[in-house]
């Protein structure tokens, strides 16, 4: 009996000990992460929310889904003793998007909060913003995070290696805005020869006027972008889109463009044997001379179907860069 009372010390040591060596080995990992940018796509129950890590470890979330579920995502991905995200863009006014992202302003320490400097109640289309965005303003302002409004043509920092160009909203006297085609932060993240499109829920009519304005040129009031930024829209590694990938929905114009290696979207879009849209079927009158409907463009005939992701069915995507290469894990 004296021989076990005997070992408890020892026990309890070497479990100390062992507990210990995995935190060390835990904080070693973190603090010696590769080099890599991270974007994680999360698969929320409701609403959208993604997440980039950069290789200088600057941590950017992109919209917060409809419900706190953001969290648990993110305790996923950061250590658990850091409660640091450097900036939050807010894509658009939309509850369903926004209200996740008051619940990480309350737990999180947050510095920037990029806002879209367009919005349906700016341009009269509504009027009044949705009380959850109204609710996240509030927020903001209680945690003292900086809040900026951004549109096209800026440039957001992100960290000493990254960068987030946006393509849109556009001034209003140059894109005629409806309920159907409201504004959204669309941009483009580049790190060196990577680069990453988000599309968001951009309609038909939003696709098209980019794929015909590509060439950005504007000047930034906003500190936190550069004074001039010259890009394109044109080529890039993933496409990323919110809504469901119906050929109907996605521009083959802008997706000529673009030429994304990955796509990734929220439902199965619903296509023929063949890959390309489907089409309703119809049996054409022997007495009709009416020429038979022209068939629209495929938008996805060049991106592989093992390159198009369905968050919904493979859940949270992983995206990772080295600057020179762009993989999904």
């Amino acid at each position: 009996m004296a021989i076990k009372f005997a070992s408890r010390p020892f026990i309890i040591v070497a479990a100390a000990g062992a507990m210990a060596l995995g935190m060390g080995g835990y904080f070693w990992k973190e603090e010696n992460r590769p080099k890599v940018l991270d974007i994680y796509i999360f698969n929320l129950s409701s609403g959208r929310s993604m997440f980039i890590r950069t290789p200088d470890d600057y941590r950017v979330l992109i919209d917060g889904g409809s419900n706190p579920d953001v969290i648990q995502e993110l305790t996923k991905i950061l250590p658990f003793y850091s409660r640091r995200i450097d900036a939050i863009i807010a894509t658009n006014t939309d509850g369903k998007n926004v209200a996740g992202l008051i619940d990480v302003l309350d737990r999180y320490e947050v510095d920037d909060v990029y806002l879209p400097a367009v919005t349906l109640q700016s341009l009269g289309l509504v009027s009044a913003s949705d009380p959850t965005y109204e609710s996240l303003l509030q927020e903001i302002e209680s945690q003292q995070a900086i809040a900026r409004t951004i549109a096209r043509g800026n440039i957001i920092l992100l960290g000493d290696e990254v960068r987030a160009d946006v393509h849109f909203p556009s001034k209003p006297e140059s894109f005629a805005y409806s309920l159907a085609s409201s504004p959204e932060v669309l941009f483009t993240l580049r790190y060196d020869n990577t680069s990453v499109t988000f599309l968001g829920n951009a309609s038909h009519k939003v696709q098209e006027f980019l794929a015909s304005t590509s060439a950005v040129s504007a000047k930034s009031s906003d500190s936190a972008a550069s004074s001039t930024t010259s890009t394109n829209v044109i080529q890039t590694d993933a496409a990323i889109v919110s809504n469901s990938a119906l050929p109907a929905n996605i521009s083959a114009n802008l997706m000529s463009q673009l030429v994304p290696k990955y796509f990734i979207y929220s439902r199965q879009p619903q296509s023929s044997s063949s890959g390309g849209p489907s089409l309703p079927k119809s049996t054409p009158s022997k007495t009709s001379k009416k020429k038979p409907a022209k068939i629209p463009p495929d938008p996805f005939a060049l991106i592989p179907i093992d390159h198009r992701f369905n968050i919904k069915e493979t859940g949270t995507i992983h995206l990772v860069s080295d600057g020179e290469s762009l993989v999904v894990r």
